[in-house]
């Protein structure tokens, strides 16, 4: 009996120190951050979570989105969220994403064509589409880089920003600074829901003819998708674009 006392006794201060010692890791852990390692070492002192190891990555969950505006499959938007998206559909593509609180952001952006530029619009990074042989890059009025000059013979022109965004319809429309020798025979706005529109495509209008600005009203619009946008015009050479710019209907 007084060996099965003893026994019992010895493995009571067992589970007690092995207790205390689990409650000082917490402890540590909650003051000083976490630290997930094979070395045993302390988090940073500013980190809240330190992972570190020499073979092994970071594996973020892995989630397919409905779109940068849907929280679907999340139940809300929430700021700081991070996540690899595993879908191509709509507005969104394989990639890390974060939320700003009301929509997802693509955490690394892609282009589509060789000369392709990026600027930030105070809102979002928006692509400018490429130049021609000949042209250079300006500064618009807004602080919205646009290629000007007369390049090879065809017209020279910009794209304005979208506006009164409905859930299918917006406007838009540009302006022809150079017909680059010939008249503007045609000119209006072309959009899809992937880059670089052309007038190949149905989806444009036709505003008139000639040298200036003139305005594209876009309709037939799917609700809460990203449009790409440029503006075009035709003279004798050929049809030349605008800058591309982007709309998300409501």
């Amino acid at each position: 009996m007084k060996k099965f006392s003893t026994l019992a006794i010895n493995r009571l201060r067992n589970s007690a120190a092995g207790f205390i010692a689990l409650m000082m890791l917490s402890l540590s852990g909650f003051s000083q951050g976490v630290a997930i390692n094979t070395t045993l070492a302390p988090a940073n002192t500013s980190a809240g979570l330190d992972v570190s190891f020499p073979n092994k990555g970071f594996l973020l969950p892995r989630v397919a989105l409905v779109g940068l505006s849907s929280v679907s499959p999340l139940a809300a938007h929430v700021a700081g969220m991070i996540l690899f998206n595993t879908a191509t559909t709509a507005d969104v593509t394989p990639g890390i994403y974060f939320d700003n609180g009301t929509t997802w952001v693509a955490g690394t952006q892609a282009g589509s064509a060789r000369g392709q530029m990026q600027y930030w619009n105070g809102t979002a990074w928006t692509t400018v589409a490429p130049g021609i042989a000949g042209q250079y890059l300006s500064m618009g009025a807004g602080g919205i880089p646009a290629w000007t000059g007369n390049a090879s013979g065809y017209a020279t022109l910009s794209t304005d920003f979208g506006s009164a965004i409905t859930t299918t319809s917006a406007t838009s429309g540009g302006n022809i600074t150079n017909n680059g020798g010939t008249a503007v025979t045609a000119r209006g706005v072309c959009w899809s829901t992937s880059q670089n529109p052309t007038v190949a495509l149905s989806t444009k209008t036709v505003d008139g003819s000639g040298n200036g600005a003139f305005t594209s009203s876009i309709t037939g619009l799917t609700t809460a998708t990203t449009y790409y946008i440029r503006a075009y015009a035709t003279n004798g050479l050929g049809t030349e674009y605008g800058n591309q710019v982007t709309i998300t209907t409501n």
